[in-house]
C-alpha cells in the first residue's frame, strides 16, 4: 500500500516537473482607435503589466474598426482575451461569437460589488446599449456624440445673434452668411466630409423626422421620413459648394461634428463654439452617440479567470476613465469624470463647449458602425447628390 502511494506521488511530481515554472498567462487585448488614443490606453495596460508579472499582455490596435469587427465576429478566427468594442457591434458579436462572456461571469456582483456601482454612475444610453437580450455583455468606457460646431465670428459679422436651434433658422442663417455684403470674407469650416459621414448626418435628420434611419431594417414610415429630409436638403444645398462631389451639409460657418472635430478646429485658432444639433422643432433635436465598452472572451481557463478580472477591473476603473478622458478626444462613460476637478483643470478652456456634447447624449441614438452598415452609409452618401438632383429616387438611399 505504501509503495503504491509512493509511486503515485512520484508520478505526480514527475508530471509537475514537466510543466514550466513561472509560466505567464497570455492575454490579448484588441482595439481599433486612432494611434494617439490607442497609445494612451496601451500605456495604462503596460503600467498594469509591470506590477502583474504573471501576465503576458499583448495589445493589438487594428488599422480600422471594420477590420476589428470582422476579426471579432468571425467564429472561425481565434478570439482575443478582451477587446474594446463599439456598442452597436454587441448584438452581432453575441450571435456570431458564442465565446463572448456576459459581464456578470467575469465580474460577478458578489466579488466586484464596487464595479457594479458604475451602473448608477454610467451614462444610461451606454449602459443600455451594452446589453443584449437583457444581459450585460460589456462595461461602458467612453463615447463621443455629434453637435453643431460654429464659428462665432462669422455668425456675428453676418448679424446672427443667436445660434440656430431649428433647421428653418439654419436656412435663414445660411442666406445671411452667404450674402457677400454681410460676410465679405467667406470662411468655411468644411472638414472634407466622406460619403459615410454625409449619410450619418442625413440619418440624424431622418431620426428627427420619425424614421429609423438608413439601416437594414427599414420600417413602414421610413420612406416618408427620408423623403421629408430630402426635401429639406434641397432647400439647404442650392448655391453651396459641393464637398467631394456631394452636397455641402451646412452653410458657411457651421459644421456637424464630434468632440475630436471640435478640438481639432480649436487647435487651429478658429473661434469655434458648440451648440446642440438643431431640430425641426425644439423637441426633435436628436443626434447620434458612438460608444465603446470592454468585452471579455472565453479563451482563458476558468481557474485563471481571476487574473483577467483584475486587468478588466483596472482598465474600466474610474481613475483610468479619468486619465483617458484627459488625454484623448473622448468623453468618459462615468458620470463623475466630467466634473472631476482634475478633468476640469485639464479641459478648462473647452469645458463649457464639451458639456454640449455631454448633454447631447440624452437626446441621442446609438449609431450602427458594424462593417455591413458602414458600407450601406457609404453607398447612401454617394447616392445623396444624384437623389437631390433628381437623377435617383429616395429608394436608392434605402438599399
Amino acid at each position: 500500500m505504501f509503495r503504491t502511494i509512493l509511486l503515485l506521488l512520484l508520478l505526480t511530481l514527475g508530471v509537475a516537473a514537466k510543466e514550466p515554472l513561472n509560466t505567464k498567462l497570455p492575454v490579448q487585448v484588441y482595439m481599433s482607435l486612432p494611434a494617439r488614443s490607442a497609445q494612451v490606453l496601451d500605456s495604462f495596460i503596460q503600467e498594469f503589466a509591470q506590477t502583474h508579472t504573471y501576465l503576458d499582455i499583448q495589445v493589438k490596435n487594428f488599422g480600422t474598426p471594420q477590420e476589428l469587427y470582422q476579426s471579432l465576429s468571425d467564429p472561425n478566427r481565434p478570439a482575443p482575451t478582451m477587446a474594446i468594442v463599439e456598442n452597436s457591434w454587441l448584438p452581432g458579436l453575441v450571435q456570431n461569437q458564442p465565446a463572448l462572456y456576459p459581464v456578470e461571469t467575469w465580474m460577478p456582483k458578489e466579488q466586484f460589488g464596487m464595479s457594479w456601482a458604475i451602473k448608477n454612475n454610467a451614462q444610461n444610453v451606454l449602459w443600455e446599449a451594452s446589453q443584449v437580450n437583457g444581459n450585460l455583455y460589456a462595461l461602458p468606457m467612453f463615447f463621443s456624440t455629434r453637435a453643431l460646431i460654429y464659428n462665432s465670428d462669422i455668425l456675428l459679422k453676418s448679424g446672427i445673434k443667436q445660434v440656430p436651434t431649428t433647421w428653418d433658422q439654419v436656412l435663414l442663417a445660411a442666406k445671411k452668411i452667404s450674402d457677400p455684403k454681410a460676410s465679405p470674407q467667406k470662411v468655411t469650416l468644411s472638414l472634407g466630409d466622406t460619403p459615410t459621414n454625409i449619410a450619418r448626418n442625413f440619418q440624424m435628420l431622418v431620426w428627427q423626422n420619425g424614421g429609423d434611419g438608413l439601416n437594414s431594417t427599414v420600417s413602414a414610415n421610413n420612406p416618408v421620413a427620408v423623403q421629408t429630409t430630402i426635401d429639406f436638403f434641397k432647400k439647404l444645398t442650392p448655391g453651396l459648394a459641393p464637398v467631394d462631389g456631394q452636397p455641402a451639409m451646412l452653410p458657411v460657418g457651421m459644421y456637424i461634428g464630434n468632440v475630436e472635430d471640435y478640438l481639432n478646429l480649436r487647435s487651429t485658432g478658429l473661434p469655434v463654439k458648440t451648440a446642440m444639433i438643431p431640430g425641426f422643432d425644439k423637441f426633435t433635436r436628436t443626434t447620434e452617440t458612438q460608444g465603446w465598452a470592454l468585452a471579455v472572451f472565453k479563451n482563458v481557463p476558468d481557474r485563471e479567470l481571476y487574473k483577467v478580472q483584475e486587468l478588466a477591473f483596472f482598465i474600466t476603473d474610474f481613475q483610468q476613465q479619468l486619465r483617458f478622458a484627459e488625454q484623448t478626444p473622448y468623453l468618459a462613460a462615468h458620470l463623475k469624470v466630467f466634473d472631476n476637478p482634475f478633468y476640469r483643470r485639464e479641459r478648462l478652456a473647452d469645458h463649457s463647449n464639451l458639456r454640449v456634447f455631454l448633454n447631447s447624449i440624452g437626446k441621442s441614438r446609438i449609431v450602427d458602425t458594424s462593417a455591413t452598415q458602414l458600407e450601406r452609409y457609404d453607398t447612401a452618401g454617394k447616392s445623396l447628390g444624384p437623389v437631390l438632383r433628381g437623377e435617383k429616387t429616395s429608394q436608392d438611399l434605402l438599399k
